[in-house]
């Protein structure tokens, strides 16, 4: 079955309009155009729905370490008196090491396959869980440090493997998109939960040991479910990839540590982000095979759907890290009773994340991405001045879950749509590096302002991202 038109702006097509090689004839099963990046596949391992399900499940668990550290950290701080830059680093380490690599992951799946890099990133992500599970708030860390690479190789090769697998079934692609974002509303959910259940029991330590033993077991469990990718033949841009690693270490380091850090420190940071900017612009364009060409940042929906996603996620993961201090530091609660405390933000966030096929059949891509900005930021106005009952918070978190149910399956939808043929592991890369940059960022910044501050200018942030999408973002397909 041949994908359909790529000028279509129906949203069950809408991410099939980058390969437009493939648009004008049919697609053997086994076999797929070089001029994709892609080879000889195995028909019998092409199963949407197993291929589905095993990334699906990576993303789960990448995913719920995310929110899981913030339950987690209270009790790590407690264990070794940690000074506040210390335990920064633990909650924000994940966060910004998956940022500043997620698009070297894209540009690693494109070139050396999609499969090969999704297992890799499982068992990186193992390795480095036992290691933060060792003594010291030195290996802490390190071990947090080295999960976010591991999990920055996960999310844009999954993601790359769903886009491939639907390709044929693109009237599908949304909904698998949708069930994907699913997966990261229900690891969302399930960290405050899971980790703070463990964290009450026994302890912190534990919680590692465990997300590592799932990640090698969804690794063995998924690999006879990818279909056999090999990479693309262009070399891999490093020069390109060296730069843009700096460029976002530079971008997560001031953000975290700028009210520490004396004046010439700070000039000196934002120098280098300047340099590395213009160094990236110069690297990519003399560049034989660039990781990230100019015409796609030239592309005025592909960059504005970038920021959307750093502000949204911002503004999502700014209210989410509040709220569960809050619920401890405020009303009592232990760290398992905060994490189903969080439940509602879940609930909220499943339902719109598994519907979102419908709602953007309905509204298109844009309008389902103003939908979910307009929820969220109408939960996130007035929950500072609920917090002196949890009975009243119910019906916001809710609410902003639901509407960060849509912004991710929506702002993934619109990225993969606008990436160039053989290029989905690296547009996938900067919206999933996107995503965990906004999530560093509002650790970084949102957290030191308090729960009522806080939470309304992570508000402010979503009406930003709002009025980007109105503004910027017209036909996706």
């Amino acid at each position: 079955m041949a994908p359909s038109n790529p000028s279509a702006k129906s949203a069950s097509a809408l991410p099939s309009s980058a390969p437009p090689a493939s648009s004008t004839s049919p697609r053997p099963a086994a076999d797929l155009s070089e001029g994709t990046g892609r080879a000889a596949v195995d028909p019998g391992h092409r199963s949407p729905g197993r291929v589905l399900a095993a990334t699906s499940l990576g993303t789960l668990l990448v995913i719920l370490l995310t929110s899981g550290l913030n339950i987690a950290s209270p009790a790590v701080r407690a264990t070794f008196d940690a000074g506040g830059t210390a335990i920064g680093w633990v909650l924000s380490g994940y966060t910004l090491a998956f940022a500043m690599l997620s698009l070297t992951g894209g540009a690693l799946a494109d070139r050396f396959g999609a499969r090969r890099i999704f297992l890799l990133g499982l068992g990186v992500f193992a390795a480095f869980g036992l290691v933060a599970a060792a003594p010291g708030v030195a290996w802490v860390v390190v071990g947090v440090f080295g999960q976010g690479a591991g999990a920055a190789l996960v999310l844009p090769s999954a993601l790359a493997l769903i886009r491939f697998v639907y390709l044929d079934v693109p009237h599908r692609l949304s909904w698998a998109i949708g069930v994907w974002a699913g997966a990261n509303a229900v690891g969302a959910a399930l960290g405050p939960v899971i980790c703070g259940a463990i964290v009450s029991v026994a302890s912190w330590r534990p919680m590692f040991v465990l997300v590592a033993v799932l990640a090698v077991a969804f690794g063995l469990i998924g690999r006879p479910a990818l279909p056999l990718l090999r990479g693309g033949r262009a070399r891999l841009d490093l020069p390109g990839l060296l730069v843009m690693v700096v460029l976002l270490g530079l971008v997560a380091f001031l953000a975290h540590d700028w009210r520490a850090l004396p004046g010439w420190a700070v000039a000196g940071c934002c120098a280098g982000i300047v340099v590395a900017l213009w160094s990236f612009r110069r690297v990519e364009l003399r560049a034989d095979a660039p990781m990230l060409p100019m015409s796609q940042l030239r592309d005025v929906v592909f960059r504005t759907n970038a920021a959307v996603t750093v502000l949204g996620t911002g503004a999502f993961f700014g209210m989410l890290y509040l709220v569960s201090m809050a619920l401890q530091d405020r009303l009592g609660l232990s760290a398992f009773v905060a994490g189903v405390g969080l439940l509602p933000l879940a609930a909220g966030n499943l339902l719109t994340a598994l519907a979102a096929g419908r709602i953007i059949g309905r509204l298109g891509v844009r309008g389902a991405m103003i939908l979910g900005s307009v929820l969220l930021v109408a939960a996130l106005g007035p929950m500072p001045l609920l917090f002196g009952h949890y009975t009243l918070l119910i019906a916001p978190l809710v609410v902003a879950g639901a509407g960060w149910g849509l912004l991710v399956p929506t702002t993934s939808a619109a990225g993969l749509a606008r990436a160039r043929a053989g290029q989905e592991g690296v547009a996938s890369g900067v919206t999933a590096g996107g995503r965990e940059l906004g999530a560093a960022l509002a650790a970084a910044l949102l957290l030191p302002l308090g729960v009522g501050a806080g939470i309304w200018t992570a508000a402010a942030v979503g009406l930003l991202s709002l009025a980007a999408v109105v503004a910027r973002i017209r036909a996706v397909g």
